[in-house]
């Protein structure tokens, strides 16, 4: 295939207040609690978090080239396969990298709040993460709201947030940087992370096996790539989502397992050892000592 990507069209980089402010505000708050406020959150001696805040800053910066570079403009306006990948860095990039880039300490200082523990641990839930996670994202995909997105940018901001938290939501079930409110246990995460792989088969089944193009907007769309048209484009974009979420998916329960096993292993050592000292008789202390 010869790509006919023209040089006239013009390549937008969105600047919308909304979007740069709450970049801006998380990179300024995240300076904040790990430069200033450390001293006063952090245990004594704490260093500044030097490989985190690479990876939380990675984060805000891929997150922006997701929604803010031209990514966005050719994922709405020609192919529905870049629009995928720009929700592939929305679910599984940014916010892996953002939770591993917050050291336990900055979390637990805003989540060892009461009031806020209590608001935020429903949201945490297992069950209320893997639910959320799939409904939003599978809903998302449907033609009617996935067409309404496409031709109303307050609705698909509306939807690159919501896909966002879910996923924020799903991720934090296994990486979660806090304390007062850590990943689930080992046997939930593998729930989860089948559930996750089997929740995402019938909208990516329909994407990948459907008889005609779901999106009005990409059978329409100028086709920008010679003899690529709109139905291949759908099946290379079901083929790439469902791809990445089973590799997902199965590499979590991997790591979950693994885990699993090394606790358990810890676990058996340190009661072979308290076991050991039990055993062990004391020597009586002479009247000399």
């Amino acid at each position: 295939m010869v790509v006919l990507l023209s040089m006239n069209i013009p390549l937008h980089w969105h600047t919308e207040p909304l979007l740069l402010i709450s970049l801006l505000f998380a990179g300024w708050a995240y300076a904040v609690g790990a430069g200033p406020l450390r001293a006063r959150i952090a245990p004594p001696g704490t260093p500044f978090p030097v490989g985190k805040a690479v990876m939380f800053y990675a984060g805000l910066v891929i997150n922006y080239l997701a929604v803010g570079s031209p990514l966005d403009q050719f994922g709405e306006d020609y192919l529905f396969s870049v629009h995928m990948v720009q929700h592939l860095l929305i679910v599984y990039v940014t916010p892996p990298l953002l939770l591993l880039g917050v050291p336990w300490w900055m979390a637990d200082a805003v989540l060892s709040r009461r009031w806020v523990k209590r608001l935020v641990t429903p949201f945490v839930h297992p069950a209320v993460c893997c639910l959320a996670f799939l409904l939003v994202f599978s809903m998302w995909h449907l033609p009617e709201l996935y067409e309404a997105a496409l031709r109303n940018r307050p609705i698909h901001i509306l939807e690159h947030a919501m896909i966002f938290f879910t996923a924020l939501q799903m991720w934090w079930l296994f990486i979660s940087p806090s304390r007062v409110l850590p990943p689930c246990s080992y046997p939930a995460r593998l729930l989860c992370a089948f559930f996750l792989t089997v929740g995402h088969m019938p909208i990516l089944g329909l994407l990948s096996f459907s008889e005609n193009p779901l999106y009005r907007t990409y059978e329409l769309a100028p086709r920008i790539i010679d003899g690529f048209d709109a139905m291949q484009d759908q099946i290379l974009g079901g083929a790439i989502m469902e791809g990445v979420a089973v590799l997902v998916s199965v590499g979590l329960v991997g790591w979950s397992l693994w885990g699993w096993m090394r606790d358990d292993e810890r676990r058996a050592v340190k009661i072979e050892r308290a076991a050991k000292i039990a055993a062990t008789p004391s020597r009586p202390v002479t009247p000399q000592e």
